[in-house]
């Protein structure tokens, strides 16, 4: 049985998600961590956060932790009171940029990473066997609250200790908890900030949660009003960003973290870059004239974090989702720490859309294709038989099946972690061969599911 999906616990609340299995991934937990020292909690505004919360609390007391409650948290902002107090780990109670019915548990260890692969093993191991420890009376742990906002606050402006004056910036909070501590993030280094969709609110009216480009026309519309630098969207939690270039153009995110590794290469003089197998081909036009490697990993932030832990000389990592990694800040994605470092990129090297016209143009095309979680594995296995009879194609198995050609376009096919959906990535150099790669990945998921 798995628990985990891509990122952490997922599903629909009240149904996959209860406050039994809170009460008991609490208990796991404890466990996990040895059944002794303190964990912080936070959460977005979905309807069903406080239910969770306090349920999962009551596991991890009955365990023996303590738990600091930080109320409504971004998930980066829970992180960085971790690393401040040196808590054992963490929980974020949140669906991330799922929709508003879906919520998740993600758990984090002392140093900010997500649990890696083998760690999650262990931690169900536990879950499903029942073998973790409750607590006697007096070893019940102890429960205090606090808040996020000033550690996050105070953590970003000590690494970026200097001034933006001048530069004017829109961020759509997107109903997330990270809009008071954004605000006052960019205030304080002179910035003049425009904020959209503040209001914390779990249904999402605005927009949904995640930042996709489709999403984005009232950000959009204002960045260009405004006469702003840039712009940037935030997912429901707070931990992914898309950014918007001054003319009001979404940058997608593989080309934004392209933009980082370029300037983080530069300024350290080379080192490895991390990113998912599903990342566009632009990276490599980073690499080849920037002087870095990469290491490519299965989709989601823990195989990025134990990637970025156990590679010599990583610097950066990021995925095409609007997660930018730096391990000397947390392991995970925070869009506050992104948005100084653009405002430090340009101040030196001009506007965001003359830093990013200097990439070539690929286009991608990502696709879902509904399939029950239980012919998943059936379906992927079925793919691979069929794809190892091409003899004028490279096959990668990271995470899914990836169908590299000649010419460096591809195909990616993967089952979902965290919906009941095959997904398909596609990428090409050419709109028109894009098009026919489509139809391609298509056939091919539609061949793969009959008799499935």
């Amino acid at each position: 049985m798995k628990l985990f999906g891509t990122s952490g616990i997922r599903g629909l609340i009240n149904d996959k998600l209860t406050p039994e299995l809170a009460v008991k991934a609490g208990l796991t937990f404890s466990t996990f961590l040895g059944n002794e020292g303190m964990v912080a909690v936070g959460m977005d505004a979905r309807l069903g956060n406080f239910m969770l919360k306090y349920s999962l609390t009551a596991g991890l007391l009955a365990g023996g932790m303590n738990v600091l409650d930080l109320g409504y948290s971004s998930t980066p902002a829970v992180l960085h009171v971790v690393k401040k107090l040196k808590l054992k780990g963490a929980v974020a109670v949140t669906g991330s940029h799922t929709p508003p019915e879906i919520h998740g548990l993600l758990f984090f260890k002392k140093d900010t990473s997500e649990l890696f692969q083998s760690e999650e093993e262990v931690f169900e191991k536990i879950f499903f066997e029942e073998s973790f420890k409750r607590e006697k009376w007096d070893g019940i742990g102890k429960y205090s609250e606090s808040s996020s906002e000033k550690i996050y606050v105070e953590n970003l402006l000590s690494r970026f200790n200097r001034e933006f004056k001048g530069y004017k910036v829109v961020v759509d909070a997107g109903h997330s908890p990270s809009s008071n501590a954004l605000c006052k993030i960019l205030e304080s280094v002179g910035c003049k900030v425009y904020m959209l969709n503040t209001d914390l609110d779990g249904r999402f009216p605005s927009r949904p949660p995640n930042p996709l480009p489709e999403y984005l026309d009232m950000l959009k519309k204002k960045v260009t009003n405004a006469d702003a630098d840039f712009g940037i969207a935030l997912d429901g939690d707070g931990d992914r960003a898309t950014f918007v270039d001054e003319r009001g153009n979404v940058v997608l995110p593989d080309y934004m973290g392209a933009l980082f590794s370029k300037y983080e290469l530069i300024d350290k003089k080379g080192g490895v870059i991390v990113c998912p197998i599903n990342t566009s081909n632009v990276i490599y036009y980073v690499l080849e004239n920037y002087g870095g490697r990469y290491v490519h990993t299965r989709i989601g932030p823990p195989a990025m974090a134990e990637a970025l832990v156990k590679t010599e000389n990583a610097i950066y990592a990021f995925e095409e989702t609007g997660k930018y990694i730096w391990p000397e800040n947390v392991y995970y994605g925070d869009p506050g720490f992104a948005a100084l470092r653009l405002l430090e990129i340009l101040s030196r090297d001009g506007s965001l859309s003359s830093i990013i016209d200097e990439f070539p143009k690929y286009y991608i095309k990502k696709l879902a294709i509904p399939c029950p979680d239980e012919k998943k594995k059936a379906v992927l296995e079925k793919i691979q038989k069929m794809l190892y009879k091409k003899e004028d194609v490279e096959l990668v198995l990271v995470d899914g099946v990836k169908v590299v050609f000649p010419n460096r376009d591809w195909i990616l096919l993967r089952p979902s972690g965290t919906e009941p959906v095959f997904r398909c990535f596609v990428e090409s150099s050419s709109e028109k061969k894009l098009e026919e790669l489509v139809k391609k990945a298509l056939k091919i998921v539609e061949e793969a599911m009959k008799g499935c």
